[in-house]
């Protein structure tokens, strides 16, 4: 489970003209609330303002080159190798044959396999 640590937008509130909030105490910024997800609001008596963040994509990007996602034949001398330098010559990384995939080729053992560009959720 990922956590997140938002404090709300940059930027302050900007209070009506006449707020009596403001007269009585000029250094008065009502804070930032999260609402829901990503869509925060701050409140005055004199108004309130909304703020709703850019969407964002946090799904972990699966890496064509790291050893862990690697579907070598156990035969390949290579199948153990964890150099970047090794693997980048080694491998060759193609679109895949479905939107959202890379197709792998290792030039070692000749194997190929399909690596979505992201790790799936976990429930």
């Amino acid at each position: 489970m990922r956590i997140r640590r938002k404090k709300g937008p940059n930027r302050a509130f900007t209070h009506q003209e006449g707020c009596k909030l403001l007269q009585a105490d000029p250094s008065f910024l009502p804070e930032w609330q999260e609402v829901e997800r990503g869509f925060w609001k701050a409140e005055c008596q004199c108004g309130i303002e909304t703020y709703r963040e850019p969407p964002t994509d946090d799904r972990v990007r699966l890496s064509p080159y790291d050893p862990a996602t690697a579907r070598h034949l156990p035969q390949c001398e290579y199948i153990d190798d964890a150099d970047p330098a090794v693997l980048k010559i080694l491998l060759t990384v193609k679109p895949g044959l479905a939107p959202g995939y890379n197709w792998v080729t290792c030039a070692g053992c000749e194997g190929s396999w399909q690596l979505p560009h992201y790790a799936s959720e976990r429930p």
